[in-house]
């Protein structure tokens, strides 16, 4: 783990994995401030997850700003943000003004025990192009990236954020590809029956 490090913290009811791009719209005045500072500074914040009791993850991911895409006059932002470095929390420091300030967090950075075997990477790809084949996506190619391979597939998915967290909590690549596999193939017969009932769907609207 690196040292500590002090960042600010995007509590959502959402979860971001490395390598992984998702929209933000920003209309709060204290994360107009924390994404302001962070894209002027070109550095990173943490999106960590929160539950409907308020209580946060232990484990985040930092983002950095990827792209502005609407920045609106009295500063709300719809922007893109890419997903870096996972992060478990050591402390909390709450604003004195939590209505324009930001939640801070002293923070160790977490990176994975092993990498996986070629054998776990192989088949949680495969069984990845055999769910999007199911959804009629022919050729499905592989997420490319610097992130693991294991995050690069989930972030091309919609797991949801309880099974997203447990991923990013995971420090075993392998025990995450294997987890994915799984999830990629018991999903796929769902996929295709969808594909077929929407396929006839449109054929019957054709009068075929």
């Amino acid at each position: 783990m690196d040292a500590d490090v002090t960042i600010g913290l995007f509590p959502l009811a959402l979860v971001v994995l490395p390598g992984e791009s998702v929209p933000l719209h920003i209309f709060e005045e204290r994360y107009k401030r924390l994404v302001g500072e962070c894209r002027d500074g070109e550095t990173e914040f943490g999106i960590v997850l929160v539950d409907e009791e308020s209580n946060l993850s232990v484990v985040g991911c930092t983002v950095v700003v990827g792209a502005i895409i609407e920045e609106l006059d009295d500063g709300r932002m719809n922007i893109m943000v890419e997903g870096r470095r996972r992060f478990r929390i050591d402390d909390l420091w709450e604003p004195d003004d939590p209505e324009s300030d930001y939640l801070r967090a002293s923070v160790d950075f977490v990176e994975d025990d092993e990498e996986g075997s070629e054998r776990t990477r192989e088949s949680a790809a495969e069984a990845f192009v055999e769910l999007l084949e199911a959804t009629g996506v022919p050729g499905g190619e592989i997420p490319e990236g610097d992130a693991p391979l294991s995050f690069r597939l989930a972030g091309a998915v919609d797991f949801g954020p309880e099974v997203k967290q447990t991923l990013l909590e995971s420090l075993s690549e392998s025990e995450r590809l294997v987890t994915l596999a799984a999830a990629f193939r018991a999903l796929t017969p769902q996929a295709e029956e969808q594909r077929k009932r929407a396929e006839a769907i449109r054929g019957n609207g054709k009068g075929d």
